[in-house]
């Protein structure tokens, strides 16, 4: 349930697929959006929403087909990538990687089924992965000044059985690879062929020219180069506009070029007599006054202020008439633009300078589009879960949601600092189903709570959480520093905490394993960088923890221990103790990074329950993480002390005499609801996951608990032989039985 407005899209890359059916963006907020693209009418749809990345898309590329099915590969800032099946927008392969990718260039190698994934970024190498697995499968690397490379091609030349791959490092070195698929060895890095410095720093374009593989585009941001691919000797400088800054560029033809800026335009050029491969004068020094004739100009029809850089793909379509020229651009404002270039002959140069000397031409873009236009095009509108209380013209936005199942209620905090409680399958009845109850007017009213002064960040329902807390309790945490606890029965304020010199970013509940007093507590983090635990049951302030020099990034426990660790944007670590509110030492580096893996091990072998110990052998880690430490360090001992203690788990597992078959226990909630936001200023949507097993068992059971024993019966779900015997077996009369039973159970037991 999107609701009415579009959420945003602040595109960072973008991708036309080879098919062109498919333009796919990605964002700085994570946010992958496929658009299905069809070209004769011109007409661009977005059609889905890809969630997984937790940082900005850097860069996409194509990821091979396999079975009929297209994929695209994507790659974060924090190293994330991720394999996409475009034709249900699910992810196939994740992996989490230290090398950070800024360009990916997928290739068909010669003799192999599938392409290839060039990957260069921040480290000193180009990876080259298999796009279905994600795994390295060769490395190209450098002998002489090895650093970062910045841009990278790959070409095929003519009579050849192998692949070149051009890459210039952030220093200005120009390294050529020799690749075949048949010599590449496993963990073996391919060394470069020839090395050489230009006059290039931070270069963030490299293009071979496809008409001839003769010149060479480099791009940077303060100018454009031309150079000979045989020597890379430099054939023509263009230094860039006041204000503007490249990004990119490729050929047009084997004499023109394009290239396009951080504010959204894009420059046409004719190459200099010295830069035309078929000219006398090919390879000659540039001539004072012999530079690029700017000739084309490639803009929106009105100028705008971008925020951030916008996303370029430029993409030449073999087709039977000819080629086609596309340029994709994708800005902050989540507009995809698209221009058809047409090919301009040098008499049409001629007649248009005699009629506007020293005019450059305009492109008008060919489509716009964006999430706003699709947003408002949609008849009837997107709709929203609150779109259902009447008589409110322009609502607040929703800034905070949670579902409370043991209520069946949805919380909606808003811009406004009011809280929205409304019965959640009956909202969801009214927008998405049609039938007689849209007439029926006893719907139960929502309820709403009124304390914040200013929007609602986010909501905690403690019950929901560990069952130490009140049912009643519902917390809010706004950006008027407050925190806010709510009787949701009678809609009363129960208590007001303000304690933190910052507004509420996020509201968490210790482990249960913590002390009586800890239990009752709940943690609130705050923008002035400090994380405070605050006591439900006292009413009162725990620990404000209050000296951190950067925003707070996580908050882990160490219960056993009573230690709350703080972990900061910078990576250091601040533990402190829960009880006296002690700070008791500041970690970072590798140390930081240690103890921070050590409480997700703490919790994942305590189960994330109360029952297991503090002293307890089992609950110190997971069997499996000591076993893997020992088959690293080659300790028999530590083997097999953990398949010993792996054992005894299974075996108390085995041994447990709850009942598995209690169906409250294996029940799950049939509806849960998500509240969701691509950007921090945007308004909530919400996903709804309907658990169909679910349903269908609390159907069931909410049926067979109305029935009489008798009903039962005559409608064949039970017999009463079959239950006689039953109960006979189970419940012996006489104590002799039940013994006898009880030595054949343990005997078998013991036999197994």
């Amino acid at each position: 349930m999107w609701g009415r407005e579009a959420p945003t899209h602040d595109i960072s890359c973008i991708l036309l697929t080879p098919d062109v059916h498919s333009v796919v963006t990605g964002s700085r907020d994570g946010q992958i959006c496929v658009w299905d693209f069809d070209p004769p009418n011109l007409k661009l749809t977005p059609r889905c929403l890809l969630v997984g990345h937790t940082a900005a898309v850097t860069c996409l590329a194509q990821g091979g087909k396999a079975h009929g099915t297209s994929f695209i590969v994507s790659s974060s800032e924090n190293g994330e990538m991720c394999v996409w099946d475009l034709r249900d927008g699910q992810c196939v392969e994740m992996r989490r990687s230290a090398n950070l990718h800024t360009s990916m260039k997928a290739y068909q190698m010669l003799n192999v089924s599938d392409v290839r994934l060039f990957c260069c970024g921040n480290y000193p190498e180009i990876l080259v992965y298999d796009p279905q697995s994600l795994d390295i499968l060769f490395s190209l690397a450098a002998r002489i000044q090895p650093d970062w490379i910045s841009a990278l091609h790959i070409l095929r030349p003519p009579r050849r059985n192998d692949e070149v791959v051009l890459g210039v490092t952030t220093g200005g070195w120009v390294k050529v690879w020799t690749v075949s698929e048949r010599e590449v060895r496993p963990r073996e890095p391919i060394f470069e062929h020839e090395s050489k410095m230009v006059h290039s720093l931070n270069a963030l374009g490299l293009v071979c020219c496809t008409y001839n593989q003769r010149t060479v585009l480099m791009v940077s941001q303060e100018d454009w180069q031309i150079y000979d691919a045989g020597d890379f000797s430099q054939l023509c400088r263009v230094c860039g506009k006041a204000g503007e800054r490249w990004m990119g560029g490729d050929f047009l033809s084997a004499d023109r070029v394009i290239v396009w800026t951080d504010m959204g335009r894009a420059y046409i050029y004719k190459l200099p007599t010295n830069c035309i491969v078929e000219s006398r004068a090919f390879h000659n020094k540039q001539m004072e006054g012999d530079n690029p004739i700017l000739y084309g100009v490639v803009r929106p029809q009105s100028e705008e202020q971008l925020v951030n850089a916008p996303a370029w793909q430029f993409m030449t379509i073999p087709l039977e008439s000819g080629a086609e020229k596309l340029l994709l651009r994708g800005d902050c404002e989540g507009q995809v633009m698209l221009w058809r270039l047409a090919d301009v002959s040098d008499n049409q140069l001629r007649q248009i300078n005699q009629v506007h000397p020293f005019q450059p031409l305009l492109f008008p873009p060919t489509l716009t589009h964006s999430m706003v236009k699709a947003w408002g095009a949609m008849v009837p509108p997107p709709i929203g879960i609150l779109d259902q209380l009447e008589g409110e013209r322009g609502p607040p936005r929703i800034t905070a949601s949670l579902f409370l199942p043991l209520q069946g209620r949805l919380a909606c905090g808003r811009e406004d600092g009011s809280i929205i409680l409304v019965p959640a399958t009956e909202a969801i009845m009214l927008h998405l189903l049609h039938g007689k109850h849209h007439h029926y007017h006893n719907w139960a009213q929502p309820m709403v709570l009124r304390g914040h002064q200013g929007r609602v960040n986010c909501l905690l329902y403690p019950h929901g959480e560990s069952p130490h807390y009140d049912m009643a309790h519902l917390v809010s945490g706004g950006i008027d520093f407050s925190i806010n606890v709510w009787d949701m029965y009678t809609g009363n304020l129960v208590h007001r905490f303000v304690v933190q010199a910052g507004q509420v970013l996020q509201l968490l509940v210790p482990p249960p394993t913590c002390t009586t007093r800890i239990q009752y507590c709940i943690c609130s983090v705050s923008e002035d960088h400090s994380v405070a635990l605050l006591s439900l049951k006292e009413r009162k302030l725990v620990l404000l923890a209050s000296k951190h020099l950067y925003p707070v990034a996580s908050v882990k426990w160490r219960p056993d221990h009573d230690f709350l660790l703080v972990a900061t944007q910078d990576g250091s670590v601040y533990v402190w103790q829960m009880e006296t509110g002690h700070l008791d030492r500041v970690l970072q580096g590798v140390t930081a990074e240690e103890v921070l893996g050590a409480c997700d091990e703490h919790v994942a072998g305590h189960g994330g329950g109360a029952s297991a110990g503090a002293d307890s052998e089992t609950g110190l880690a997971n069997p499996a993480v000591h076993l893997f430490r020992g088959l690293r360090h080659r300790n028999l001992a530590a083997i097999r002390h953990a398949a010993q203690r792996g054992i005894q788990q299974v075996l108390g597992e085995q041994n447990n005499h709850q009942d598995i078959h209690d169906s409250s226990k294996m029940r799950t909630c049939p509806l849960m609801i998500q509240g969701l936001r691509t950007n921090k200023q945007d308004a909530n949507s919400h996903v709804l996951f309907f658990d169909i097993e679910a349903l269908i068992v609390q159907l069931l059971s909410d049926e067979y608990t109305l029935m009489s024993p008798g009903t039962l019966e005559a409608n064949e779900l039970i017999m009463s032989s079959q239950y006689q015997r039953m109960n006979d077996l189970t419940h012996p009369a006489s104590p002799e039985a039940a013994k006898k039973i009880a030595g054949e159970a343990e005997r078998g037991l013991g036999m197994g």
